[in-house]
């Protein structure tokens, strides 16, 4: 997931990840993981699979503007063990995004009071070397107070105008449920809570257990 995936922003981009796994185990004949051939099947309800690329704002910054943002996440993530806070504008995350070249012009996000939206396009050609699908997500997460990022609310996650499956994390990917890829974030950087307020993405951390 890279610098998408960072805070918060963990599940919404998993769940666009684990799409393109789909695509791409499917690509290659490999339907072995129930997580895959259902992320397939969301993503042709969804239409997140298309020939043609959607439109994605692009984002005009600095090198200045892309290493202070990363400085920023870096003094949160590097705060390990114990309580630490961070929010983070549009702008902030935007500039997350400028920094990896895989996800640059790729994303975009965009914050009104209480609703995160990212907006994606991604050619599959870049993960199978070749093909004309493309990835074109429409992420939006609302927030409505501080929620668990080990255990967050599925109803607040759209992708393309269509609610997340609520039973997205009992799907299983190498014989484990999702849940458990998020009990791993909880496991390296703490448990604690995000929430969607003010125009701001505001992650929480307890510290480690």
């Amino acid at each position: 997931m890279g610098c998408v995936g960072k805070g918060c922003l963990i599940l919404a981009c998993f769940i666009v990840f684990l799409i393109i796994a789909g695509a791409i185990g499917l690509y290659f004949g490999t339907q072995t993981y129930s997580a895959l051939l259902h992320g397939l099947s969301w993503a042709n309800k969804t239409h997140v699979l298309a020939q043609e690329p959607s439109p994605v704002p692009q984002f005009e910054t600095t090198d200045e503007n892309v290493a202070a943002a990363e400085r920023k996440w870096k003094d949160f993530k590097n705060a390990r063990n114990q309580p630490a806070h961070i929010e983070l504008t549009a702008d902030d995350l935007n500039n997350l995004i400028a920094e990896n070249r895989h996800a640059r012009g790729k994303a975009f996000v965009a914050i009104e009071g209480n609703r995160l939206r990212i907006q994606t396009s991604v050619p599959l050609g870049e993960f199978v070397g070749h093909g004309r699908y493309y990835l074109n997500g429409d992420i939006v997460v609302e927030s409505n107070g501080p929620e668990s990022l080990e255990n967050p609310r599925l109803s607040s996650i759209t992708i393309n105008n269509e609610p997340v499956p609520p039973d997205v994390l009992d799907w299983k990917y190498h014989a484990r449920p999702l849940r458990d890829y998020l009990r791993e974030y909880r496991t390296t950087y703490g448990s604690g809570s995000f929430e969607i307020r003010d125009g701001k993405l505001i992650i929480d951390r307890r510290g480690g257990d």
